[in-house]
């Protein structure tokens, strides 16, 4: 880089409005790949879940025996907390279930509930 010049066109006058046009396609980006997603669920008639929930549901289903939460965070390659944030919301839609082993009652082992296995099938048929 030559002393005092700018080695990109990102230095020109033009930069704040470039910045500000990309701030707000950025902006925009989210909003539209989830609507192009939740259209092509309903269309192939998919499951309108989150991505997140349903690759847990993935990994649930896969798993008969049940799941730790640790163990279901390490298999979707989340963090523990996100798996808990997970399975609160999707335990209030019926989708997974909680069960205390009977052998250790401190512990909890994750299922994909009837209702989850049934929207997933269309899903793992493909």
């Amino acid at each position: 880089m030559v002393r005092g010049r700018c080695p990109g066109p990102w230095c020109s006058t033009e930069a704040p409005e470039a910045a500000r046009v990309a701030a707000g396609l950025g902006g925009l980006l989210g909003p539209l790949r989830r609507a192009l997603l939740r259209a092509t669920r309903n269309a192939e008639g998919l499951p309108d879940l989150p991505e997140a929930q349903l690759e847990l549901l993935r990994v649930l289903s896969s798993s008969p025996e049940g799941l730790s939460p640790g163990a279901a965070a390490t298999r979707v390659r989340v963090a523990p907390s996100t798996v808990s944030n997970l399975v609160r919301a999707m335990s209030a839609a019926r989708l997974v279930e909680r069960v205390r082993p009977e052998h250790d009652q401190r512990t909890v082992v994750l299922n994909a509930s009837k209702e989850a296995l049934n929207l997933l099938e269309p899903v793992q048929s493909r």
